[in-house]
């Protein structure tokens, strides 16, 4: 099982930047679209920082309800 990753940043526009260089670098490994990268992602915010969280194999269940 493979483990989530974690992109923050002080702004969304940040956290996003992160991810999407993350999956960049990795779009070959992953063999993921964009689309497909981001739609396993989720985002929340928490004491000024905005976090993006991307689960590479399942979504948990609370997330897609």
């Amino acid at each position: 099982m493979m483990n989530n990753y974690e992109f923050c940043g002080v702004s969304p526009r940040v956290a996003k930047r992160r991810a999407l260089n993350y999956w960049y670098v990795n779009r070959g490994r992953l063999g993921l679209t964009m689309s497909q990268f981001f739609g396993r992602c989720r985002i929340s915010e928490a004491e000024g920082t905005t976090k993006i969280t991307f689960y590479p194999e399942t979504l948990p269940e609370s997330a897609t309800a």
